[in-house]
């Protein structure tokens, strides 16, 4: 399982945190680190660009639920 594979299961914390490390290791280190960033940014950055967005929904849902079942029991 590579690091890409396991980005859906990070919290939020760690996802930041890889983030922060990929950023700095696309700067000046080994190739291998290099490359290594340069493939996990994108997929980081969708993942955090995703997650608020997915929180959202999840919220207007359930609020769209409560009010559904307000109105069944009124």
């Amino acid at each position: 399982m590579t690091i890409g594979d396991r980005i859906p299961d990070l919290s939020d914390n760690e996802l930041e945190s890889l983030y922060a490390n990929a950023v700095r290791l696309k700067d000046p280190v080994s190739a291998i680190q290099r490359q290594q960033a340069e493939e996990l940014l994108p997929l980081l950055g969708f993942a955090r660009e995703e997650r608020p967005l997915a929180l959202i929904a999840t919220q207007v849902e359930a609020r769209r639920a409560t009010a559904r079942g307000k109105k069944a029991s009124t």
